[in-house]
């Protein structure tokens, strides 16, 4: 019989292989970072992939197919960096979101997280999932203290603290006179590690102490006297 693994490989089709998936989606990820999602249509990304639309739809089936295997890709190449860096010393933090491919990412992102259809709020979900399994089972070698009432919430808040330097990116830059995400990213870096940690409280108002040290309102004030009254009794 002929049907060997490499006469397979040899009979097909370079437009059926899996590098062509990736340059497909490649381009759909730098055409929709760039656009928006709306805006991105199955021809601008063909174009983009040196394609045919036919070939688009060959690969993920229709534009939402081709934006959840972008999703997946964009989400996985993200916590991967973050795993890799997980003790965010600032020089490291720098160098990851510095790369083209990360930028890119990270623009990605924050279109995603902006989008108000389901593929936004699947985008989000994703992310809390990820972070309560983190709550639950520890990320990179930590343990996270963990609520006695409502993990999904927690994990909602940490998720939200974490996305929040995408989102407001341009706001970061002018407040600290950061010229580039990555500078703003290494800057925030080991604030958000001493957050994650040490928290931000130090100290709480003593309620206690505050309440003996308040006058006691309730005593009826005294009847003040005056002279002339005096002389008159």
């Amino acid at each position: 019989m002929r049907s060997t693994s490499s006469d397979s490989r040899a009979n097909r089709s370079p437009n059926s292989s899996p590098e062509t998936a990736v340059r497909i989606r490649s381009a759909a990820i730098e055409t929709f970072a760039e656009r928006g999602f709306a805006k991105s249509t199955i021809r601008a990304i063909a174009a983009a992939a040196d394609v045919s639309p036919g070939l688009v739809i060959h690969h993920f089936g229709s534009k939402d197919g081709l934006r959840r295997a972008c999703d997946d890709f964009v989400f996985s190449a993200i916590a991967d960096a973050k795993a890799a860096n997980a003790d965010y010393a600032t020089e490291a933090v720098r160098e990851i979101f510095a790369s083209s491919d990360m930028s890119l990412n990270i623009d990605y992102l924050t279109k995603s997280l902006l989008d108000p259809s389901d593929h936004g709020q699947r985008y989000f979900d994703h992310y809390v999932d990820l972070v309560e399994g983190y709550i639950r089972h520890g990320f990179a070698g930590y343990e996270f203290r963990t609520s006695d009432t409502d993990v999904r919430g927690q994990a909602a808040t940490i998720a939200a603290l974490a996305l929040a330097p995408s989102i407001l990116g341009s706001r970061l830059q002018k407040a600290l006179g950061t010229a580039d995400f990555p500078e703003t990213m290494s800057r925030l870096a080991p604030h958000l590690y001493d957050l994650y940690f040490h928290g931000v409280i130090t100290a709480a108002p003593d309620t206690a102490s505050a309440d003996s040290a308040a006058p006691d309102r309730t005593e009826t004030p005294t009847a003040h006297r005056t002279d002339e009254g005096d002389e008159k009794r």
